[in-house]
C-alpha cells in the first residue's frame, strides 16, 4: 500500500506540475514566475540557460519541485506530446497571440477521455483541436495504453508549431538537412517554414533527425524563438522569399523536383508543390516544369504570399519565377497589397494579360508612385523589383 500510494501521490503532483513546469501554481498564482537561476540543475554557463530564464519568466516552461523544497528543471528530459501543445499554448498566450481564451474543454471532453489525456492538458489539447493545430487522429499517440505521456518527435513538433505561428507556407521548398529523405513530405513545408524563420534550423551536422525526442531545454529555445517571432510584424523578405542563381541540372515533372547546380558549385534540389504556377521571365509557362530547359544558367525564385481576392482566406498566391535574363518588363498594375509600411506586393498584368506577382520594398528604387491601373517598366530579379518606372 505505501508503494502504491507514493506513485498515486507522484502522478497528481506531476499533473498538478503540468510536467511542463508548475502549471498550476502559474495558473492559480499570477504574480508565480521562476528564471533560470531559480533551478538547481541549470548553471550560468549551460548552452540553454538564456532560453530556460526567459521561458521560465514568461510561464512558459517552469520546473519540477524537489522533495527538499527547491526546483529542477530538468533540461535534458524529453518533452511529450501534451507537454508539447502545453508549452506552445503558453508561448502564444505570453506574446498576447492566442486565438481565443475560452477554454474548449468541454467540447472535446469525450474526446480527450478516450484518448487518456491528462486532465492538466485538456484546455491546451482542446485548444489545438479547436483551430487545427492537432487533429483527431493525431491524439492516439499521445499517451499509452496507461495514460502516461508519449515523447514527442521532433518533425511532429515542427508540424505543430508552424500551424500554431500561422505563417505562409511557399510555393516551393529546398531543405539543406542531409536526412531531408527522412522528412514525411506533408511535413516538409513546415520544416521548411521553421528553418527560414529561424525557430528550427537542425544541429551542426545539417541533420534535422525526425524522429527523435525534443529535449526541454531544446523547447525553451522553441518557445523563445516562437514569442519572439509572433510579437513582431516587420516583414523580412529574406524570411519570406527564396532566390537561388545556378545552372538548372534537371527537372522532373513527374515527382515535381528541380536540380541545380549554385553558382557556388553546391547542388540544391527545390521541391515544387504541384499547384504552383511556373513564371519564366515575367510570362506563366503553361507546360509547368517541362517549360523549363536544362543547361540554363539562371535564377530561381518564389515567396510567401497570400492574396486578398478571395474571400475563403486560402492563399491564392503560388508562383515559381524563372529568370533566364535580367531585362526591362512591361505591365500594368492590377492590384497593389500592402504587406507592411515599406513593402507591397504587387499584381502586374503582363502583355498575354497574364498576373504575375513581385514584392516592391524600400529597397527596390523607384522613379513613380506606383498607382493601381498604371502602366509602369521595372526590372526584377527573381521575385523582388529592383528598379520601377
Amino acid at each position: 500500500m505505501r508503494k502504491r500510494g507514493k506513485k498515486v501521490f507522484a502522478i497528481i503532483l506531476s499533473a498538478l506540475l503540468c510536467t511542463a513546469g508548475a502549471a498550476f501554481l502559474q495558473e492559480q498564482n499570477s504574480v508565480y514566475s521562476m528564471g533560470a537561476a531559480s533551478f538547481t540543475d541549470v548553471t550560468s554557463n549551460y548552452w540553454g540557460y538564456s532560453y530556460i530564464d526567459f521561458s521560465a519568466n514568461h510561464g512558459v516552461i517552469n520546473g519540477y519541485l524537489s522533495p527538499n523544497g527547491t526546483y529542477q528543471f530538468l533540461p535534458e528530459k524529453s518533452v511529450t506530446r501534451e507537454e508539447a501543445v502545453c508549452m506552445l499554448y503558453r508561448s502564444l498566450s505570453a506574446a498576447g497571440k492566442l486565438e481565443s481564451q475560452e477554454d474548449f474543454s468541454a467540447e472535446y471532453a469525450d474526446m480527450l477521455t478516450a484518448n487518456k489525456i491528462a486532465p492538466w492538458a485538456d484546455r491546451y489539447i482542446s485548444y489545438g483541436l479547436k483551430y487545427k493545430i492537432i487533429t483527431e487522429g493525431e491524439l492516439t499517440d499521445f499517451t499509452d495504453d496507461n495514460g502516461y505521456g508519449i515523447a514527442a518527435p521532433r518533425d511532429q513538433v515542427a508540424f505543430w508549431t508552424a500551424k500554431a505561428i500561422n505563417k505562409k507556407l511557399m510555393p516551393a521548398y529546398s531543405l539543406i538537412y542531409t536526412d531531408k529523405d527522412s522528412i514525411s513530405a506533408d511535413k516538409v513545408p513546415y520544416i521548411d517554414l521553421l528553418y527560414r524563420q529561424g525557430i528550427m534550423q537542425g544541429d551542426d551536422t545539417k541533420m534535422f533527425h525526425p524522429a527523435s525526442g525534443i529535449k526541454r531545454a531544446e523547447f525553451a529555445a522553441i518557445s523563445n524563438r516562437v514569442y519572439s517571432l509572433v510579437m513582431s510584424d516587420t516583414y523580412q523578405i529574406q524570411k519570406e522569399t527564396q532566390s537561388y542563381r545556378g545552372t538548372i541540372v534537371s527537372v522532373d515533372s513527374v515527382n515535381n523536383r528541380i536540380m541545380m547546380t549554385q553558382s557556388d558549385g553546391t547542388a540544391r534540389m527545390i521541391q515544387v508543390n504541384p499547384k504552383t504556377q511556373i513564371v519564366i521571365d515575367g510570362k506563366l509557362n503553361y507546360n509547368g516544369l517541362k517549360g523549363i530547359s536544362t543547361g540554363s544558367n539562371v535564377i530561381v525564385a518564389w515567396g510567401a504570399f497570400y492574396s486578398t481576392d478571395n474571400n475563403s482566406g486560402t492563399d491564392s498566391v503560388m508562383q515559381l519565377h524563372i529568370v533566364t535574363k535580367t531585362q526591362s518588363k512591361a505591365g500594368l498594375i492590377s492590384k497593389i497589397d500592402k504587406i507592411d509600411s515599406s513593402t507591397s506586393l504587387l499584381q502586374i498584368e503582363n502583355s498575354d494579360g497574364d498576373i504575375i506577382y513581385y514584392i516592391l520594398d524600400k529597397n527596390s528604387q523607384t522613379s513613380v508612385t506606383p498607382k493601381k491601373g498604371q502602366e509602369i517598366h521595372f526590372i526584377s530579379d527573381g521575385v523582388k523589383i529592383l528598379e520601377l518606372q
